[in-house]
C-alpha cells in the first residue's frame, strides 16, 4: 500500500460521499487489494408518511398501512396479502432502503406493486432489508437484525431478509424482493420458501433504486409455486418509463399449465454441485432423481461456472459506484429518473452511505478507476462466455437444477469476509449475469434446515423454469 494508493482511495471515497476515518480507508485498501469485507452499521429511520412502524416477531417490516390498501376485491390475487422490499416505491410510504442515509416519502408507486394491486392484491407496507441491497445475509440493515422464523441461529438471508423472513412467518402470503446475484433466492432457501428471479427485464424496474442495473431484477417470494407464479404473471410486461423492460409477458394462459412437465429433459450440472457440500448436493440429487415420476428425463450435462462469482462481485461494485455519483441516475437505458427518487439518493450520498456500504463498494470501486474500466472489462468479458456456455447447455436440455445454496444456511455473525460470501451466491450470481430466470423451492431439509434446489431456464422462458421449480415442489420431501 503506497501513499499514493491511499490518495486514490481517498479520492474515490470523498467522490461517492462517504466521510472515512484514515484508519478505515487504510483497512479498506488492504481489502480492495487482498479480499475483505463486511462490517455492522447502526442508526434510526427518519421521515415520515401514513401508516407506522411495523411491531412483528422477525423484525421483517417496516413501514406498514394502519389497514392494507386494496384497490379491487377481485383478480387472481384477492384475498393475498403483501408487503414490498424497502426499495421498491409505495406512494406515501416511507422508503429508507434499509439505510437511515436514505428516506424519501414517494408520491408514486412503481408499476411492479401497481400492476399487484389491480390483481386484487392487499397491500400491507415494506419490508426490512440490508442497506442499499448489499449483503446475503440479513444481518446488517440500519433498522435492525432480521430474525429467520425457522431458527434464530441462522441467517434469514438477505439483501430482501424481510420479504422472506415475512412470507416464512405467515405475516403475509407475497413479498417482492430484488434480486441483484441471489437477493431473492437466497432468503427464500434460508428461510424455506419459493424465490423468483425473473428474466432480466420482464418486470420493469422503475420506481426502484437499483444497486446494479444491469442485474437487477424484481421477484416475488411466496410459500409456493403457484402462488408466485400469479404474482410473476400480474407483473410482467413493459412499461416506457423503463426503456429496459421488456415486450414480453408470462407464457401461460392458465395455472393449470405448472403440471405440463412430460417429457422435458432437466440438466443437473455437474459444477455447480461439485462445489457444494457432499450433504447439500446429496439430498438435492436425491430429489431430482424422482422427477421421473412426472415424466421428466434428468441426464448430466458440463456448466463451468468459470470465475462468474468475482465478475459478479466487480459488475455490482462498479455499477453502484456509478449510480451513487450519478444520485441514481443510469445514463442512457437506466431507471432513475424519478425526481424524488434522484433528490433521495442525492441527500444521502451528503449525509454518508455508511461503512457497512463503504466496506462493500469501495474495493472493486477503487480497482475500477484505477484500472480504467479494465476490471469491469474484464468482468463483463467473463460473463459473455459464460452465458456462451450456459446457452450451449441449453442446446442439449430444456432446463437446469442445482442447489441454491451451496451450504447449509449458515448461522448468523459468520459470513464476515468476501470469501465467505461464495458459498452462499456462488450458485445465484451466475444467472443474473446471464439475465435467465431462475426460481429456488424448498426439497428437503438436513438436521431441521431447509435444503433448496434452484430450477434455471433459458431467458424469457420464465414459465419452463416455474414449471420444472414447481415439478420439484411436487416431489419434495
Amino acid at each position: 500500500m503506497t501513499d499514493a494508493d491511499l490518495a486514490e482511495m481517498r479520492t474515490q471515497a470523498e467522490r461517492l460521499g462517504f466521510d472515512l476515518s484514515e484508519s478505515l480507508l487504510e483497512e479498506i485498501l488492504e481489502t480492495a487489494t487482498a479480499g475483505d469485507s463486511e462490517a455492522t452499521a447502526t442508526a434510526t429511520p427518519s421521515a415520515e408518511g401514513v401508516g407506522h412502524r411495523a411491531d412483528d416477531d422477525e423484525n421483517a417490516l417496516l413501514a406498514v398501512f394502519d389497514e392494507p390498501r386494496v384497490r379491487t376485491d377481485s383478480g387472481p390475487l384477492a384475498g393475498t396479502t403483501l408487503a414490498v422490499k424497502d426499495n421498491i416505491a409505495v406512494a406515501d410510504l416511507e422508503m429508507t432502503c434499509g439505510s437511515a442515509a436514505y428516506s424519501v416519502v414517494p408520491s408514486e408507486t412503481a408499476p411492479s406493486v401497481d400492476r399487484l394491486l389491480d390483481a386484487g392484491i392487499e397491500l400491507v407496507g415494506k419490508a426490512n432489508m440490508e442497506p442499499f441491497a448489499m449483503g446475503p445475509t440479513g444481518e446488517f440493515s440500519d433498522f435492525g437484525h432480521v430474525t429467520n422464523p425457522i431458527d434464530p441461529d441462522i441467517v434469514a438471508g438477505g439483501s430482501s431478509s424481510g420479504s422472506a423472513a415475512a412470507v416464512a412467518a405467515g405475516t403475509v402470503d407475497v413479498a417482492l424482493g430484488t434480486d441483484t446475484g441471489g437477493s431473492v433466492r437466497i432468503p427464500a432457501a434460508c428461510c424455506g420458501i419459493v424465490g423468483v428471479k425473473p428474466s432480466h427485464r420482464l418486470v420493469p424496474r422503475n420506481g426502484f433504486v437499483d444497486f446494479a442495473p444491469s442485474l437487477d431484477t424484481i421477484g416475488p417470494l411466496a410459500r409456493d409455486v403457484p402462488t408466485a407464479t400469479r404474482a410473476i404473471a400480474a407483473m410482467a410486461g413493459p412499461d416506457p418509463r423503463d426503456p429496459t423492460s421488456a415486450d414480453r409477458s408470462l407464457e401461460f394462459e392458465t395455472l393449470e399449465e405448472l403440471d405440463d412437465v412430460h417429457g422435458l429433459t432437466v440438466g443437473i450440472p455437474e459444477t455447480p454441485f461439485e462445489c457444494s457440500s457432499d450433504e447439500v448436493a446429496d439430498a438435492v440429487r436425491t430429489v431430482t432423481d424422482r422427477l421421473s415420476t412426472l415424466g421428466i428425463e434428468t441426464v448430466p450435462v458440463e456448466l463451468d461456472l468459470g470465475d462468474t462469482e468475482a465478475a459478479y462481485l466487480n459488475i455490482g461494485a462498479a455499477e453502484f459506484s456509478w449510480l451513487v455519483s450519478g444520485n441514481g441516475v443510469t445514463r442512457g437505458q437506466g431507471t432513475g429518473y424519478n425526481e424524488e427518487l434522484r433528490q433521495a439518493f442525492a441527500a444521502a450520498r451528503e449525509d454518508g452511505l455508511g461503512e457497512h456500504v463503504a466496506r462493500r463498494i469501495l474495493p472493486p470501486a477503487f480497482l475500477d478507476m484505477t484500472s480504467g474500466g479494465a476490471t469491469y472489462a474484464a468482468a463483463r468479458a467473463e460473463g459473455i462466455e459464460f452465458t456462451t456456455r450456459l446457452e450451449a447447455a441449453f442446446d442439449a436440455v430444456d432446463a437446469l437444477v442445482m442447489p441454491t445454496l451451496r451450504v447449509r444456511p449458515p448461522a448468523v455473525e459468520t459470513v464476515t469476509t468476501r470469501a465467505d460470501l461464495i458459498p452462499v451466491l456462488g450458485n445465484t450470481a451466475p444467472f443474473n449475469i446471464a439475465g435467465t430466470p431462475a426460481v429456488t423451492v424448498p426439497v428437503t431439509s438436513l438436521d431441521g434446515l431447509p435444503v433448496s434446489a434452484q430450477a434455471v431456464a433459458p431467458q424469457f422462458e420464465d414459465g419452463l423454469a416455474l414449471r420444472v421449480a414447481h415439478a420439484l415442489e411436487r416431489v419434495a420431501d
